[in-house]
């Protein structure tokens, strides 16, 4: 409950009031809500939707990894509207390395099953790719969030196609980098999106 205070008042600051909280029911340890809040932009309306209770553990970050490799990390989705499928999925996610004993870190890939299905309405992207945000005042979540000593830190939820995650796995995250600069890749989620491979 302490985390969880902690962690609101800098959602607060950061984001404003949230919209509406996607409550977990069951009392699953840790206990994973997802909050909407809504900004406006150029393009309009923006909503981000970000994981609260993902950090409440600590994640099993292998020694190899090194001491930059953040150990305590909530999700962060940026779309235009937040639909109930988002939400779930986001929590799933939230919950994936907890239930698998595992770690998530910047530009890591997570396939959407075996093989894997489409996600979050699209016909194509069924990987989920773990970036650095690339909104400036979400960045400094590091700085604001230290739950017992460990900086918390936002992975930016990006779904990416097949052939997407394979040029990143065979090439180095620089070359996804250098893919989504060419398209100008958004940073709302748009499922009728194309692959760039």
């Amino acid at each position: 409950m302490q985390f969880g205070e902690a962690r609101e008042k800098v959602y607060q600051r950061l984001f404003g009031k949230a919209e509406s909280v996607y409550h977990e029911v069951f009392l699953l340890r840790p206990h994973v809500d997802v909050f909407t809040h809504a900004r406006s932009s150029p393009q309009g309306k923006v909503c981000a939707l970000v994981t609260g209770g993902m950090s409440d553990l600590p994640m099993n970050v292998p020694p190899a990894a090194g001491k930059a490799a953040p150990r305590r990390v909530e999700l962060i989705f940026y779309c235009s509207e937040p639909k109930q499928e988002y939400l779930e999925t986001l929590r799933w996610l939230a919950r994936f390395p907890h239930d698998q004993n595992a770690w998530l870190s910047y530009w890591h890939t997570l396939p959407n099953g075996n093989p894997p299905a489409p996600v979050c309405g699209s016909e194509i992207l069924d990987t989920f790719l773990f970036m650095p945000t690339i909104v400036k005042r979400d960045q400094d979540l590091p700085k604001q969030l230290i739950l017992a000593g460990d900086p918390v830190h936002f992975l930016w939820v990006v779904p990416i196609s097949s052939p997407e995650c394979k040029l990143k796995l065979e090439h180095g995250f620089g070359a996804i980098v250098d893919l989504f600069q060419r398209h100008r890749h958004p940073h709302v989620f748009d499922p009728r999106r194309k692959s760039y491979v």
